[in-house]
């Protein structure tokens, strides 16, 4: 029930902009690793290959978690989800600070997975009620580019503890104590129904109740109401063909995540200072495409364009974008250019965080967590197989050419499977979708 009293207008893009926090912090705590990559291989006496390793364990056991995060999601509510992962992977973060072997520090690691894991699944679920249809795609990409924009800070941020405290290790500890403050902000702010915030006004909690209810209605109205089941969320080709295009793009992204620090200090020869400012400009181009591509994707459908031309256009246009810049660094001598390469790449890899969107044009309300869960399932595969595979091939080759040359692939196929999405529900048509888009 809403009380009288102080209220906040527009309060569901404050519930966003937490959402932002709540994903910077995400990015900054597990892009951490990348930033003191170097000085953790020089104490661990890591070779390139096992330092690979050590940046593949997070997404072992983040992987594992996703599909079930969509069922948690759905038994316990994004609420209470998000809160308990945040306490979890800042005491984690802060763990992996006293790790005194190789052995130990990955299974600080695989514990900072377990907890990170749900977060995105809980957030992405809770635009369902938070945002109205016509404002999903801008509020996907402004929830997921708190991702680069994390990373961004983290890299100045981190380097910047780390410069300032001495060690690594303390950096890690100030970074989880950080995180678990924000996870008590978390259970004060964060509620499952805007209905029940005491902070929203009647006007807006009226607002997104009617949404809510039109959706449902239509649902509804449908024959069957089909269960959250795989055979249901996976029957069709376009489901598959999401995780295809989603694995991808998270290959492309959690390889400038977790190599692009240690690539632009070995390969081009820069200080560790210089690193956290050239690392901090790619991960910002990462979240300025974000931006961009949010608003390009709501504002084109409102046009009543259809889905398919708007969204095969803009992935399309994203993974050829990055395939160019990746065969491009290879060739630059300059370190300067290989940087502004790297940037424009990780612009264009993170109009990816579209996809965040996707899952709700392609199945039933019900069904968003467990699509949803499974997507960020196959993208983190290939957080598992990149770190070690880039590790690898530098290690073996004495270069990144071959991980670059990988990641043009991966833009190919993204732009491919892409294609391929028929970016609506069973039973609906691309006309009937735009018509909606354009009129709510």
């Amino acid at each position: 029930m809403r009380t009288s009293g102080f209220k906040v207008k527009r309060l569901r893009w404050w519930m966003l902009c937490f959402f932002v926090v709540i994903m910077l912090f995400n990015y900054i705590d597990r892009s951490s690793l990348s930033i003191a990559l170097a000085l953790i291989s020089r104490d661990f006496g890591l070779s390139t290959s096992l330092a690979g390793v050590l940046s593949s364990a997070f997404f072992w056991s983040y992987t594992f978690m996703q599909i079930p995060g969509g069922w948690l999601t759905q038994k316990y509510k994004p609420r209470a989800v998000i809160t308990t992962a945040l306490v979890g992977w800042g005491i984690s973060q802060a763990l992996t600070a006293v790790a005194a072997s190789f052995n130990v520090f990955i299974w600080c690691r695989l514990l900072l997975g377990i907890f990170e894991g749900p977060v995105q699944v809980g957030m992405n679920t809770s635009t369902l009620r938070w945002l109205s249809k016509n404002e999903r795609g801008r509020g996907s990409t402004i929830i997921d580019s708190g991702g680069p924009l994390g990373s961004a800070i983290g890299s100045i941020v981190v380097t910047g503890l780390i410069v300032w405290l001495g060690t690594w290790r303390a950096a890690f500890i100030f970074m989880g104590a950080l995180t678990l403050l924000v996870g008590l902000l978390a259970w004060l702010f964060i509620r499952n129904n805007p209905s029940q915030h005491p902070l929203i006004t009647s006007d807006e909690a009226d607002y997104l109740e009617a949404g809510i209810a039109q959706e449902e209605a239509i649902e509804n109205s449908e024959e069957t109401l089909a269960k959250a089941t795989w055979g249901s969320v996976f029957s069709r080709l376009s489901p598959w063909m999401l995780l295809i295009a989603f694995c991808m793009y998270d290959a492309v992204q959690y390889g400038l995540l977790t190599w692009v620090p240690f690539y632009i200090a070995q390969s081009r020869h820069v200080s560790f200072a210089i690193t956290g400012v050239a690392s901090m400009v790619v991960y910002l181009g990462g979240f300025a495409g974000e931006m961009v591509v949010g608003q390009i994707s709501d504002r084109w459908l409102q046009t009543g364009a259809s889905p398919n031309k708007v969204l095969r256009t803009l992935f399309v246009t994203a993974g050829v974008g990055v395939t160019l810049c990746m065969l491009f660094v290879n060739v630059v001598a300059d370190v300067s250019v290989a940087v502004a390469l790297l940037t424009i790449a990780n612009f264009f890899t993170r109009w990816g965080g579209l996809y965040w969107s996707v899952p709700q044009r392609l199945v039933r309300r019900n069904q968003v967590a467990v699509l949803s869960g499974a997507m960020n399932f196959a993208g983190n595969v290939a957080g598992i197989a990149i770190p070690i595979v880039v590790g690898f091939i530098a290690d073996v080759t004495g270069s990144f050419t071959g991980a670059f040359i990988m990641f043009a692939v991966c833009g190919i196929l993204m732009a491919l499977s892409s294609a391929m999405i028929q970016y609506f529900r069973k039973g609906e048509t691309a006309a009937v979708v735009a018509e909606g888009d354009a009129r709510v």
